[in-house]
């Protein structure tokens, strides 16, 4: 719609410019006659004049055409330059002008401009020199891609934001490098480019890191707080088309709930019939119901992308539990379905942009009591809300290339920069919902960084429900501090070398701070926030605390091992894999063994309308523990190993440590 207006409005104009040069007027006809005969600036007069008074006519510009320049206009090459039409002609001074517009160029990203010296034309005539520019602003002549071993070639380049033929621009090359680290299948890339003077173009190199991962496979989650047994097929780049799919067949048995069975399916395509749409689909069949999801999206792949949208509809049936002091008190049953859709308009540049949205949600929830076995303050509520309603966003983006912040060893983008969005949405009878009310939902996002090593990251969500007063208000924030590198020891591992050889031990030594909070005003017996091992609370039972609001602290020091022992461990390990996978995979097979140990306190508060908050009544534990991950695979998280001693308990003290054993999928 927005471009639809742009150029109804630009059409009106020009119709309106086109009426009035048609007119016969007087004044019209004047002006072109004084145009015509004219046809120097009047501001070069002077110059004209002086030009003529100390040179001959014949070494005055008379013409000056410059070709090649398809990203900056005539007029922003020629304000470079101090030769012009109406001067003396200067070798010297045009020698300058080369070189400032060659400055111009790789100032902004084009690295390889040039002015082809060779196709320089100085023609003289009696009346003056006519000059000929010729730009090359760097034309990629070859893209070779390598490190690609399951990979097609052309998944690859179709994540380049450019292809044989473009100009090459620093921001494409800095931007194509980002896009390929997310995908799940690549661990490391790198792009570089270089001037090839036989083809007088640029030769771009794209080296990736592919991640191997298991198809088949029996996972034993030996995780004592949430334990399952699990049988997949798992190909997170099927074929090597970028595609994935997933078939699993799980028991699931948590600390206080029965044992669930579940048979999921699931199959991703990122770039649906060669365009930017993904279809993602889901499907899984348990004993309390089915639920299915499926999302059609096109997403702001690029930067320089100017829109995007998605579709999603979700039908499901989940368990919800009560909870009161630790103790289960109530089970329902859910039943969901959900319908969302949602268009956005981008203006600006890749740093900075602004951005309008378009929006419809469809939410139906009901559901039904299972179990009641104690007095509690659940009171659920079955809600149809159907929404439409706009969201008005700003970033400031742009992203560093670390590791060991969320993952071990992997290659990750860290967000430098600010986001904000703000949604506002109306549900009214007239388009179905059980009521009218307002919605307003404020979205900050901001990463920051000091010098290398000191990083931070802050998330922070406000949404509420309004009538004729503000009905129902939840705030989710966090903020994560990483000092990573401490000790300055360098980079000990990349995926591309393994460990480096420093010495009979290495290590790199990360400073965690994380903080957390949730609060629900207006909430009371519709929703509760819980606090426990599941969350961050080491040392306690899985939900132990229930409330309304909640912060909770956690301080890590993490130390990542490496050195010649490592080194070799890692050998070891990959020439066991390599023979196990001899029968499958004619090529070695690196693991990635990484090894980290860890030591953290928590410190958490948690508190309702009942209880206020109480800064003498703290939720505090201390730990230490083991987390291991094989970085060359993809999907297999981090293995965790963790001896927490709880400091505040509802019982006794005792120094017998709570041990927590099992995967994550953050560092």
């Amino acid at each position: 719609m927005t471009d639809f207006w742009y150029i109804a409005r630009l059409f009106g104009v020009l119709c309106l410019i086109m009426a009035i040069s048609s007119q016969p007027s007087a004044v019209g006809q004047e002006r072109f006659e004084e145009t015509e005969s004219n046809t120097q600036p009047p501001y070069t007069e002077n110059r004209k004049l002086k030009a003529e008074s100390q040179s001959d006519a014949a070494n005055i510009v008379r013409s000056l055409v410059i070709s090649g320049n398809n990203s900056f206009s005539n007029q922003q090459i020629r304000a470079l330059m101090g030769t012009d039409v109406w001067s003396v002609y200067d070798e010297t001074l045009l020698k300058a002008d080369f070189q400032a517009i060659v400055r111009f160029y790789r100032e902004r990203g084009y690295q390889f401009a040039r002015i082809v010296e060779e196709q320089l034309s100085v023609k003289k005539f009696k009346d003056g020199i006519y000059l000929g520019i010729e730009i090359d602003e760097g034309t990629i002549g070859k893209i070779v891609v390598e490190g690609n071993i399951q990979t097609k070639e052309e998944v690859i380049r179709r994540e380049l934001l450019f292809a044989e033929g473009d100009i090459y621009t620093e921001a494409d090359r800095v931007e194509s490098e980002q896009i390929l680290r997310r995908k799940t299948y690549i661990g490391a890339a790198k792009i570089e480019a270089q001037w090839d003077e036989l083809s007088k173009t640029v030769t771009v190199h794209v080296s990736i890191t592919e991640l191997l991962s298991f198809p088949f496979g029996v996972d034993l989650n030996l995780n004592n707080q949430k334990r399952y047994w699990m049988l997949q097929f798992r190909d997170p780049n099927l074929f090597g088309s970028g595609q994935s799919t997933l078939w699993r067949y799980e028991r699931i048995s948590e600390i206080g709930e029965r044992t669930r069975s579940l048979v999921r399916g699931r199959y991703n395509n990122p770039r649906l019939f060669t365009s930017h749409w993904n279809f993602d689909g889901e499907y899984i069949q348990k004993r309390d119901g089915d639920s299915l999801l499926v999302l059609l999206e096109r997403p702001q792949y690029t930067l320089k992308s100017r829109w995007s949208a998605s579709v999603r509809f979700s039908e499901s049936v989940n368990p919800v539990i009560w909870y009161e002091n630790g103790r289960e008190t109530d089970r329902f049953e859910q039943n969901l379905q959900g319908a969302f859709a949602n268009v956005q308009r981008y203006f600006g540049d890749r740093r900075q942009q602004n951005y309008i949205g378009l929006w419809a949600t469809s939410r139906r929830l009901k559901y039904v009591l299972l179990n009641k076995s104690g007095e509690s303050g659940a009171m659920l509520e079955e809600r149809d809300i159907k929404r439409v309603g706009f969201t008005l966003g700003r970033k400031h983006t742009a992203y560093h290339k670390t590791r060991f912040l969320q993952r071990m060893g992997q290659e990750e983008n860290f967000l430098v920069g600010a986001q904000y969005a703000l949604s506002l949405g109306y549900a009214s009878a007239l388009y179905g919902s059980d009521r009218a009310e307002s919605y307003a939902e404020l979205a900050v996002g901001s990463g920051w960084m000091r010098g290398d090593r000191f990083f931070g990251l802050t998330t922070v969500a406000i949404n509420t429900n309004l009538t004729s007063r503000i009905e129902r208000s939840v705030l989710q924030a966090r903020t994560s501090w990483f000092y990573t590198d401490v000790f300055n020891t360098g980079d000990i591992y990349t995926l591309e070398r393994g460990f480096r050889k420093n010495g009979l031990f290495d290590f790199h030594q990360t400073f965690v701070a994380q903080l957390t909070t949730e609060m629900q005003f207006g909430w009371s017996g519709r929703s509760q926030v819980l606090l426990g091992a599941f969350n961050g609370l080491r040392g306690y039972d899985y939900r132990q605390f229930n409330g309304e609001k909640m912060v909770l602290l956690n301080l890590e020091s993490r130390t990542v091992f490496g050195g010649t022992i490592f080194h070799r461990i890692d050998e070891a390990l990959a020439a066991v894999a390599t023979f196990a996978a001899r029968p499958f995979i004619d090529r070695p097979v690196h693991l990635g063994f990484i090894l980290s140990g860890v030591v953290f306190a928590d410190i958490g508060y948690i508190w309702n309308g009942r209880n206020s908050f109480d800064l003498a009544a703290p939720k505090r534990s201390v730990g230490f523990g083991l987390r291991s991950s094989l970085s060359q695979f993809s999907g297999t998280g981090i293995l965790r190993v963790e001896f927490a001693f709880p400091l505040d308990p509802p019982f006794t003290l005792s120094l017998k440590p709570r041990i927590f054993y099992g995967q994550e999928r953050t560092f």
